[in-house]
């Protein structure tokens, strides 16, 4: 492959974001709230980052993506939050981080103290009422499968 297909090839993937990856580390720090980031967690977060970057980000570079995450966590959480907001110009943006975040504290089926305190906490960071945030939370729990639901 030629320097001029490289080039090509840069130009035609999409672009990462600020707001995208404010959307990534919205979930990844509450992939963390609760200090255990499990395999149905990772599983959850590699798909939604593939998703999210529009295929610029390929599942087995999402390690360093994490990595980069890892480094900025290191500033804490409440300076990481503060980060946040700015990167999501829009309420609907924050909106969608929030419900983001929720579906990470929400992938393993097991919401800890933590992981409240932290959707509690992020809502406030990004502006965003407890209703609405209850509201968010609501749709996403519906969303969930039944797990008393007989299978087929």
């Amino acid at each position: 492959m030629s320097t001029v297909d490289d080039a090509k090839k840069e130009l035609a993937a999409p672009i990462i974001t600020p707001k995208t990856e404010a959307l990534i580390e919205a979930m990844y720090i509450a992939a963390h709230a609760d200090d255990d980031f499990g395999a149905k967690e990772r599983e959850h977060f590699v798909r939604n980052v593939v998703g999210l970057g529009g295929g610029a980000i390929k599942p087995d570079e999402v390690k360093a993506v994490l990595l980069k995450l890892k480094g900025k966590s290191r500033e804490g959480r409440a300076a990481r939050l503060k980060t946040l907001g700015p990167r999501l110009p829009r309420p609907a943006d924050k909106e969608h981080a929030f419900a983001l975040a929720c579906s990470m504290a929400l992938a393993d089926g097991i919401v800890l103290d933590e992981e409240k305190q932290f959707v509690d906490e992020l809502a406030g960071s990004l502006g965003i009422a407890q209703d609405r945030a209850d509201t968010i939370l609501d749709e996403l729990k519906a969303l969930e499968p039944d797990e008393e639901a007989p299978h087929a």
